[in-house]
């Protein structure tokens, strides 16, 4: 199991979690239920690795987990780096327990990514010292769907039906600063397909609604994803969903961001949620300021860095 007697660095931990952006939640828990017991669990089933580095009689571990679905698209062995623990200042220690990280589980060809909150600073530095590389810089803004007031759309849920032209969207409205499609180790045109797929996906299942723009005229070319998290609710002690995936056409659905992202809030109010979160890339200033507009507030960012063999 896991050390996780790293008191010195729980109020960086804790940034781990995907709702450390929400202040008036438990810390604590928080840290516990949503970033080490699943990793524990992950462990138990053998789909994350603990690495141990001995530097200097300090331990370093760095937890890593292997991702089928990712490995089998893209035909890369893919892992992400969930954390690194340890228990020590001396960032000289730290930069070298990365790099014989990188020595020892790079030993044949992998493709390895992780999402580091800005809070760990030093493990984004000696990280990218030891040869990892940073390709996205990623946002969370949350919304208060409580108070949310906001003029209505007409919409619909979207279905399989809808598969082809979505996919045909998401594959059209390529966000260059993704982490798909700003890392080069991926064809561009195969991050698009990887985005089409994705939504295919969340239509058959993969999300619990998807929706799209409806009413006389409007084409429905546009589209929000959304996970409602239910599971997490009685976890963390709040109702919490996500916003996953968006693409709305420049050419027949202009406008649409904020009338769909308005929508999704009022469904997610109606599932039981109080918050809503996402997930923009700095880079996004039309989704953020559309965010703002809407009364969302911004709540952490985080760092893709990544490492090819």
């Amino acid at each position: 199991m896991i050390n996780k007697n790293d008191e010195n660095r729980n109020s960086i931990l804790v940034h781990y979690s995907p709702y450390s952006f929400l202040n008036t939640l438990d810390s604590g828990v928080l840290l516990e239920k949503t970033v080490f017991e699943p990793i524990c669990k992950d462990l138990i089933n053998e789909e994350t690795q603990c690495y141990k580095i001995e530097i200097n009689n300090i331990s370093y571990e760095f937890l890593v987990k292997f991702l089928k679905w990712d490995t089998d698209y893209f035909k890369i062995p893919t892992y992400k780096l969930q954390l690194v623990l340890f228990d020590d200042e001396k960032y000289s220690n730290l930069k070298q327990a990365c790099k014989e990280f990188i020595r020892v589980f790079f030993d044949e060809k992998k493709y390895c990514f992780c999402e580091i909150p800005s809070e760990d600073i030093k493990v984004i530095q000696a990280l990218n010292e030891a040869g990892f590389k940073l390709v996205e810089n990623r946002l969370t803004y949350y919304l208060d769907l409580g108070n949310f007031n906001f003029e209505r759309f007409e919409t619909r849920s979207a279905s399989i039906d809808d598969s082809t032209n979505l996919m045909r969207v998401a594959r059209e409205m390529r966000n260059p600063y993704d982490r798909f499609h700003s890392d080069n180790v991926y064809d561009p045109q195969l991050a698009d397909e990887f985005l089409a797929t994705y939504i295919q996906e969340s239509l058959k299942g993969f999300a619990d609604y998807t929706i799209v723009p409806a009413g006389d005229g409007v084409e429905p070319d546009a589209f929000v994803t959304a996970k409602y998290l239910i599971d997490q609710w009685s976890l963390i002690e709040e109702k919490i969903s996500l916003m996953v995936l968006s693409a709305v056409s420049s050419k027949t659905c202009k406008g649409w961001y904020v009338k769909l992202i308005s929508e999704m809030a009022y469904h997610l109010r109606e599932q039981g949620a109080n918050y809503a979160f996402m997930h923009p890339a700095t880079t996004n200033r039309a989704v953020i300021h559309s965010y703002e507009k809407l009364g969302c507030k911004y709540g952490k960012c985080v760092h893709v860095l990544t490492y090819l063999s």
